[in-house]
C-alpha cells in the first residue's frame, strides 16, 4: 500500500542545538511575522519599520547559531532565484535615473530576502510552521484593531473609506485578506487559538468593505476558495464552524452596510469596461513607453516615478507589480522575479493535499493582488515565499535521516 505523503517535511533536527541561539533568532523571526501586517502604523525614526530592524537582528543571531554549530539548509532554486533578483536589482543601481532611489531600494530588497531566508533556514518542525502562520493572523488583528479604532473616531479619507493609522486602504484590505487561508489552515490543523483563527473570515471581511478596496474584495473572495476547497478534508463540526462564519459574515455586512462605501465597490465592472481603474491604466500606459525604451536592463530599482513623472525622487507608484519590475529591472528582472513564483508553484505541486490547495490559494491570490498594488517591495511578498519555500523540505546530500512531522486536522 501506498504510504501518504507526510504533511510537512522538516530539516534535520539535532535536540542539542534546538537551545541558544536558534531559539532566540527564531523568537526573532516569530516578532518579525507578527509586525510584518502592521509595520507601517508604528515608524521608528527615519520611517522605518520594526520589522526590518528586528529582521537584522534575527540574521545576526542566526548566523551566531550557525557559528556555534547549528548546521544551515541546503539552498534551493527558489533561494537561488530570490537571490537573483535581488543581485540583479544592485547590478541596475549604475544605470538607475535615480540613484540615491536605486541603493535604498536594493538595501531594502536585500532586508527582504533575509526575511524569506530566515523563515526558510529557523521553521524546523511543524509547531514552528504553525506558529510563524499564526504570528501573522495575530498582526493582522493588529491590523484591524487600528482600522476600527479609526472607523469607531470617525477618521475617514475623502471619499467616506476607512483605514488604519499610517496605511493605505488598499494595502490594509489585501494585508488582511491574505491572511484568511493561513487562519482556516490553523483551525483545521490545530486546537490552539481555534476561535481565534475562525473568526478572522468576519473581521477581514468587515475590512475590505470598510476600506472600499475593490481589489481587496477580490483578494477576500479568491482566499476565501481554501476553506470551501477543504471541506471535503474536514470534520462535521468543522464544517458547522464555517457555516456560522459565514453567517456572522452576512451579519457583519447588514451592521455596517450604512458605513460601507456601496457605490464605489459596486463600480468594479464599471471600472473594467472604462479601462480607467482610478487612474491607473494611464500610468500604466506611460510605464509601458518607459519599458519600450529600456527593454532589457530598465531604468533601476525604485526610478518608476523618476522615469515616469520625469523628475527625481517622484513617489509615484507602479500600481502593478509585474509591471513595476518590468520597468525598474527589465526583462532580466521579470524573469527572475516570475522564476520566483513558478519554482514556489511547482513545489507546492508535490505538497499534500490539503498544504497544496492552500498554497494554490494563497500563490493566486498574492498574484491577483499584484496586478493592482506595487508589492514586490512589501514585507508580505516576501513573507509569503519564506512560508511557502518551507512547506516541503529536501535536502539534497543524504547526510542525516529527516524527521517528519504529520500535521492532521483538529477534528479527524
Amino acid at each position: 500500500m501506498r504510504q501518504a505523503a507526510p504533511s510537512f517535511i522538516a530539516s534535520p533536527v539535532d535536540r542539542t542545538q534546538d537551545q541558544g541561539w536558534h531559539v532566540a533568532s527564531f523568537r526573532l523571526l516569530w516578532l518579525v511575522a507578527f509586525c510584518v501586517p502592521w509595520g507601517d502604523m508604528v515608524l521608528l525614526p527615519g520611517e522605518i519599520q520594526a520589522s526590518r530592524v528586528l529582521t537584522i537582528v534575527a540574521a545576526f543571531t542566526w548566523i551566531l547559531a550557525v557559528w556555534s554549530g547549528k548546521r544551515f539548509r541546503t539552498v534551493t532554486a527558489t533561494q537561488l532565484f530570490m537571490l537573483a533578483f535581488v543581485v540583479w536589482a544592485g547590478a541596475n543601481t549604475f544605470w538607475s535615473e535615480d540613484s540615491w532611489r536605486s541603493v535604498r531600494r536594493m538595501l531594502s530588497y536585500s532586508q527582504l530576502f533575509l526575511d524569506a531566508w530566515l523563515v526558510y533556514q529557523l521553521v524546523r518542525t511543524a509547531d514552528e510552521y504553525r506558529s510563524i502562520m499564526q504570528a501573522y493572523v495575530l498582526g493582522c488583528y493588529v491590523l484591524f484593531a487600528g482600522l476600527m479604532y479609526n472607523f469607531i473616531s470617525g477618521v475617514a479619507q475623502g471619499d467616506g473609506r476607512y483605514t488604519a493609522p499610517g496605511l493605505d486602504p488598499n494595502d490594509l484590505a489585501s494585508t488582511l485578506a491574505l491572511g484568511i487561508p493561513l487562519a482556516w489552515y490553523l483551525a483545521f490543523t490545530s486546537r490552539k487559538g481555534l476561535w481565534l483563527n475562525r473568526l478572522y473570515i468576519p473581521c477581514a471581511l468587515t475590512a475590505a468593505l470598510l476600506t472600499a478596496s475593490r481589489g481587496g474584495l477580490v483578494t477576500v473572495v479568491i482566499s476565501m476558495g481554501f476553506p470551501l476547497l477543504a471541506m471535503p478534508s474536514i470534520s462535521r463540526r468543522a464544517k458547522i464552524a464555517l457555516v456560522v462564519m459565514v453567517t456572522i459574515c452576512a451579519g457583519s455586512v447588514v451592521y455596517f452596510w450604512s458605513d460601507i462605501s456601496v457605490g464605489r465597490l459596486s463600480t468594479i465592472l464599471d471600472q473594467l469596461s472604462a479601462r480607467d481603474m482610478n487612474g491607473r491604466v494611464e500610468i500604466w500606459q506611460r510605464g509601458f513607453e518607459v519599458f519600450l525604451d529600456n527593454p532589457l536592463l530598465g531604468v533601476g530599482a525604485g526610478a518608476f516615478g523618476a522615469t515616469v513623472v520625469g523628475g527625481v525622487g517622484a513617489e509615484l507608484a507602479a500600481h502593478n507589480s509585474y509591471l513595476g519590475v518590468l520597468v525598474e529591472h527589465g526583462l532580466i528582472g521579470l524573469v527572475c522575479f516570475l522564476l520566483i513564483a513558478f519554482s514556489l508553484i511547482r513545489q507546492t505541486w508535490w505538497s499534500p493535499p490539503l498544504e497544496r490547495r492552500l498554497w494554490f490559494v494563497m500563490l493566486l491570490a498574492w498574484g491577483v493582488t499584484l496586478s493592482t498594488l506595487s508589492w514586490e517591495n512589501r514585507e508580505v511578498t516576501w513573507l509569503i515565499w519564506g512560508m511557502c519555500s518551507v512547506q516541503r523540505y529536501r535536502q539534497a546530500a543524504p547526510v542525516r535521516r529527516f524527521r517528519t512531522h504529520s500535521i492532521r486536522p483538529a477534528y479527524a
